[in-house]
């Protein structure tokens, strides 16, 4: 198994307590240069970075579909990416300056893009709100049953090996009639984009997919599967408020704390079959 390391801890169990060896992840900082744009740097469990790349270029915005891109190139820590969009900086700025005004309001956008240029991650630097007004619900006549939500969720924990190993990284799986897609990384954000990267490489129609993973479900998480048009995110943690509002004006199907025999649905409800 790839990138995982031995480190000394000391156990306590019961009372007594002994000096053990456990495995963990040996996460990388990993450098995306996306055409003319600064680089972005992401914490990863460097594995399947084409994937990465793809779905995060889908998820951001920064492509609409595969065909958008020339070429990527991987070595070492460094992973580039060439579109037929061309983006630069100026260009960024400008679009975000003219959505903006357009709605009346401030450059809060533009902030929170300088601040992902400069090394911070989506998840932490804000700015949903601006992307809820933009948001267009999301158009799929796919369902699931109940008991196969249940029944994948299981999947995903017995296909996640780094995981099982380790306990360091998130898993997702991304569900496309009976095939399925399993990606694992420290970030739960990057194993999504794994998966959604891997699907797109493979032709699938994302209108007719679902993603598990493990890990909340806030609102970049659910702009992000809004952009690429997923109709339903399952997984075994809790909404955000801010995952909910994004979830409820995409219409995505939201399903959560899934234990065992027993899951929340959210938003959307009319996608799963409750009584199957």
């Amino acid at each position: 198994m790839e990138y995982i390391k031995k480190i000394p801890a000391i156990r306590w169990e019961n009372g007594e307590y002994r000096k053990v060896e456990e495995k963990t992840v040996e996460d990388e900082n990993i450098y995306f240069h996306i055409d003319l744009l600064p680089p972005r740097k992401f914490s990863t469990y460097p594995t399947d970075l084409e994937d990465f790349i793809i779905g995060y270029c889908l998820g951001d915005g920064l492509i609409k579909s595969i065909d958008d891109i020339i070429d990527i190139e991987v070595e070492d820590k460094n992973v580039t990416i060439h579109t037929k969009l061309c983006h630069t900086p100026e260009a960024d700025f400008e679009s975000e300056d003219i959505l903006q005004e357009r709605e009346g309001g401030c450059k809060h956008a533009c902030a929170c893009r300088l601040l992902e240029y400069q090394g911070v991650m989506s998840d932490s630097a804000g700015g949903w709100r601006s992307e809820l007004k933009t948001i267009e619900p999301v158009e799929s006549d796919l369902t699931v049953d109940a008991s196969e939500i249940i029944k994948n969720m299981k999947r995903l924990r017995e296909k996640a090996e780094v995981w099982q190993a380790t306990g360091s990284v998130h898993v997702a799986q991304l569900v496309y009639g009976d095939k399925y897609i399993t990606r694992e990384d420290v970030s739960r954000h990057v194993a999504v984009d794994k998966v959604i990267g891997a699907a797109a490489q493979r032709g699938y129609d994302l209108s007719r997919c679902y993603v598990t993973y493990s890990g909340r479900m806030p609102a970049d998480m659910l702009i992000k599967v809004v952009r690429v048009g997923i109709p339903i995110l399952v997984s075994n943690a809790a909404p955000a408020g801010s995952g909910y509002d994004i979830a409820e004006k995409g219409h995505i199907t939201m399903v959560g704390f899934v234990r065992d025999n027993r899951f929340n649905l959210y938003t959307a409800p009319e996608r799963v079959n409750l009584d199957k």
